[in-house]
Parts: C-alpha cells; structure tokens; sequence
C-alpha cells in the first residue's frame, strides 16, 4: 500500500546570501521520517518499506538517500540497522524487518550523521513511502510463497520529527536547539490498515534471461537476510542443483551467484 509521503533534510532554513542579518538567524534543521507500526496479527510477519524519491534534475549527491540515509528500527530495546538497498538507481530504496506478533515497532528512515558536521550543508531529499508484505523464500518448495492467505492488519503512524541546530554547529554548541515533531497524512485515510500478502511465485531458472538478473538478486538479498547461515547455504546449494545446464542459462546463473551479496 502507498503509505505517505516523506522529506529528509539537513540544511539551512533560509538562504545564506551573504547577509549577515539572515545569516545570524539561519540556523540549520535536520530531519527525518519515522513510522510508527503495530502487527495485530498473531503471527510474526516480514514487511518491505520501499522509498520513492523524486529524481532530481540534474546527478545532485545532495538529492539522493543513496550514502546519505540510514534505515533503523527498535521495538522495546536497541536500535538496529536495515540494510538499504538501491532497487532502482537514484529513484527507488527498500528496506525489510520482522515485526513480531502483536508488538510495535519504530522505523526510522534519517539523515546520515556525517551530514551533520557539513560546514555548509545542502541535503535534502522528498518523495513517497509504500509498504508491502513481502513472499518469503520456502527452501522446502523452493519457491516464494505469500506468508498469509488473506490482508493482516497494521496501525500505522507516520511522521517528520526534526531539531533546529546553531548555525554553526558544530563548532557552535550555543544558542537554542529547538525541535519540530508533526503527523503525515496516511493515503488510505486512517491508522488501522489492512496490507495484502505478495502472491508467490517459483524460481525457473529456464525462463533466466539478464534482463532478470538484477529483480532477482534483489530479492533474493531481502528474502534470505534474515535466514541463518545453514540456511542460506543450503539455499545457494539448491539454487546450483536447480539451474538449467543450458550454456546460455548455466552463463546468467554465474552472473546472478556473483553478483548476489548474501546478508551476514
């Protein structure tokens, strides 16, 4: 489901043109995206966050969450890191976590912390947010499969929280370091939500071309990273003994093997 929209940023709050009388007030506001989700169901359940942002007109590393965004999640403890994947090259990043039965969790999409000590920083990023509930990969099927037969149920809250830095920071530790916190509009209208489950599908390796190549590596990295080590070995066993012995295909299944970066 479209989720929300979504703004990152880290960056005065008014242009710095040489004025000292703006200058003097232009502090810098640094700010981020968190989701608040609770799984109503009563099973554990693997959700996907993909972020959509808009393209920029021209290649800005300052338009981009690729280097300059971290993906965290907590429920009751530590914060712990998403691996950020870029799915489509300066347009489309994804995330996957375990949300547990009936428990909820914070997930944090926020600006990388080395944009902070940036004398003069410029970043700033914007777009949309949607969530899906992924097919998980079944080593005894060998196949994708959904992981319910009908929609679960989600509370969703979303929203930007910022802090205003000094000018500057970090140098200057002084002056006001005031904070901004307000919800986003959910598409569907409401907090209780209803997400419907990925249909599976099987892995043919017959039907392998390179124009594939990288979907597939994709999802293999998000539905094999939180597999245990066993696991993902045997899958890459399987995997091997599956592949069509075809030259053409036996050339595209090297390809995907070396280019796929199994989770640790």
């Amino acid at each position: 489901m479209e989720l929300s929209t979504f703004e990152l940023l880290v960056k005065p709050i008014a242009p710095r043109n040489g004025d000292l009388t703006i200058k003097a007030v232009a502090r810098r506001v640094v700010q981020g995206y968190f989701l608040t989700i609770s799984n109503l169901e009563s099973v554990d359940l693997t959700f996907n966050l993909d972020f959509f942002i808009s393209i920029p007109d021209s290649a800005d590393a300052n338009r981009s969450l690729r280097d300059n965004a971290v993906l965290i999640y907590d429920i009751a403890g530590n914060n712990n890191f998403i691996p950020l994947i870029e799915i489509v090259t300066d347009r489309q990043f994804s995330g996957s976590f375990v949300l547990p039965a009936g428990q909820t969790a914070s997930v944090e999409l926020l600006p990388n912390a080395t944009l902070f000590t940036n004398a003069d920083p410029m970043f700033e990023v914007r777009g949309y947010v949607s969530l899906t509930l992924p097919a998980l990969f079944n080593f005894e099927t060998f196949r994708f499969e959904p992981q319910r037969k009908m929609p679960v149920q989600v509370l969703l809250n979303p929203e930007i929280r910022g802090t205003f830095l000094p000018n500057g920071y970090p140098q200057d530790l002084g002056g006001d370091f005031d904070q901004i916190n307000y919800s986003l509009a959910i598409a569907s209208g409401k907090a209780l939500n209803e997400i419907k489950p990925e249909k599976g599908f099987p892995i043919w390796f017959e039907l392998f071309n390179p124009d594939v190549l990288n979907d597939l590596r994709t999802k293999l990295e998000f539905r094999l990273q939180n597999a245990s080590p066993l696991a993902k070995a045997q899958a890459l066993a399987e995997l091997s003994a599956k592949a069509s012995t075809t030259s053409s295909n036996a050339q595209n299944f090297g390809e995907l093997i070396t280019n796929l970066t199994i989770p640790g």
